[in-house]
């Protein structure tokens, strides 16, 4: 009976003493960037109804009679699209409608069309083309690439070796070294977030990509990793 509880005690008092020597670690985070050429993205060109004495001198906004409507003005888009290159099937309406009108006046329907396109230098070609009495708005919409799985893959890789690598020399310092990996943890999913080259960041790639109005005509990715490891 003694040595029952003798042996229940030794093992009460192990348990207290593991519980007692926590593990030691280290835990940071890492990050990494890539701007990606897109290898087809959409532009998005607004049309809207307007009036013809818009853009005659001397007329008033009571003088305004005569509207050219949205089926004539996407028409002769699709037509001048048509001359450049750009296929019908390539050229999709998402939105129609207006929400609001002038007192006394027609509503002035408008509508949103997405192009398909490859080469951004023809962006400039649509600008200098089209009438643009009809035009409300032109933009650079959605940036694609058929390889951003793996390329996502790759910012997520590099974001883990940077934590890792971090690590390693912040245990240096105090003549420690890196153990075992206890977790590991993605902190953002946002593929298309974007921090400025100024803001800090433990790896930086595509180094050499240019400034300005290129970088908005490429896919961002950034993604940070946490981990957490044993200190030996």
């Amino acid at each position: 009976m003694k040595f029952k509880l003798a042996l229940i005690i030794c093992f009460v008092l192990l348990g207290i003493n593991v519980s007692a020597q926590e593990t030691r670690y280290i835990e940071v985070t890492g990050s990494a960037e890539m701007l990606i050429q897109p290898d087809e993205f959409i532009f998005i060109i607004g049309i809207e109804e307007y009036w013809k004495e818009e853009f005659k001198k001397k007329k008033k906004f009571d003088d305004y009679k005569n509207k050219v409507s949205i089926r004539e003005i996407e028409e002769q888009l699709l037509k001048d699209l048509s001359e450049l290159g750009i296929k019908r099937k390539d050229v999709k309406s998402t939105e129609v409608g207006n929400y609001w009108r002038y007192r006394g006046k027609e509503f002035l329907i408008s509508k949103k069309l997405e192009v398909s396109m490859t080469d951004f230098k023809l962006i400039n070609e649509i600008i200098s083309k089209l009438d643009r009495k009809g035009i409300d708005y032109m933009k650079i919409g959605e940036l694609k690439n058929k390889n951003l799985v793996h390329y996502r893959k790759e910012v997520k890789k590099q974001a883990l070796l940077a934590a890792k690598e971090k690590a390693k020399y912040l245990l240096a310092v105090i003549d420690k070294k890196l153990g075992n990996v206890i977790s590991i943890t993605e902190l953002n999913s946002d593929n298309y977030f974007w921090r400025s080259p100024t803001t800090s960041s433990n790896v930086v790639m595509n180094s050499n990509r240019n400034q300005g109005v290129e970088n908005e005509k490429k896919i961002k990715l950034r993604f940070e990793m946490k981990a957490k490891f044993e200190i030996k």
